[in-house]
């Protein structure tokens, strides 16, 4: 007769080398376990992180591309992609002092790693976002229906991205939050400014990007109500007047503004 073995646990202890499949599984399962790997050498996971939260913001994009098709398709997943990005450079140095002031002993490396592991954890949970964000974006052409919900999703994954940073700096000795919520959210202004700043990514442009400054909240105040169909139904006016600028056409307020530029 055998004699029944003991099945290992399910919770074995994290690898010395942590592959996709167990972060992607240690970030949604297990992530103190992951912070206290992190604290360790050899780990190996920064780099992994970057590929996952790029993979991850890139998918996102081309979900939020199919609202208006096109060449957004391949420049709002670009886009979307390269502000976390740039928001993530611009905002690492203050966070390596905000981290220090909270109490926390991290070095340059491991604060590396712990936000990159957050900016991956919240890519993974904008991808769980993706079919709802998919499903309006084909069925609404409402431009502030669907950027409501796209930047909705962004702030809840933002949210939760934000707890694992702060799990790992307070296992690194930090004991005060004040600086981490007050850096977390110069960190969500800045994602949210840059929405505005590397526009249009719902809309269309002759240009990649806009020149003209404005911040966020303006931007969506204008564009709160729009849809495809009131800016597709102006669009002939403003070409007739482009095409004759010697008749001296009778000035219409409306035809200022440029339905396809800043969204």
């Amino acid at each position: 007769m055998e004699t029944p073995t003991t099945p290992p646990p399910l919770d074995a202890p994290l690898p010395e080398k942590l592959d996709f499949r167990t972060l992607f599984e240690a970030l949604l399962r297990r992530p103190y376990e992951l912070v206290h790997r992190l604290a360790q050498r050899g780990h190996g996971a920064t780099g992994r992180f970057a590929a996952i939260m790029t993979g991850s913001f890139l998918l996102f994009g081309v979900v939020i591309g199919c609202f208006y098709k096109h060449e957004q398709l391949w420049a709002a997943p670009l886009k979307i992609t390269a502000g976390l990005a740039i928001a993530a450079l611009i905002c690492f140095p203050s966070l390596y002092i905000f981290s220090t002031l909270a109490g926390g002993r991290l070095s340059i490396q491991q604060l590396a790693a712990g936000f990159a592991g957050a900016l991956a954890l919240a890519g993974l949970l904008l991808l769980g976002f993706a079919p709802a964000v998919w499903i309006f974006s084909e069925s609404t052409d409402s431009y502030g229906f669907v950027g409501a919900l796209g930047i909705g999703a962004w702030l809840v994954a933002l949210l939760f991205g934000l707890r694992f940073l702060k799990t790992a700096v307070f296992a690194a000795g930090a004991n005060r939050s004040g600086p981490l919520i007050l850096w977390g959210g110069v960190f969500a202004l800045v994602t949210l400014q840059m929405t505005t700043s590397l526009r249009p990514i719902l809309g269309h442009s002759d240009k990649l990007l806009t020149q003209e400054k404005k911040f966020f909240l303006a931007h969506w105040g204008d564009w709160i109500g729009e849809s495809q169909k009131t800016t597709t139904q102006t669009t002939p006016v403003l070409r007739s007047a482009e095409a004759t600028p010697n008749q001296n056409p009778t000035p219409d307020p409306e035809a200022h503004r440029n339905p396809h530029v800043d969204n």
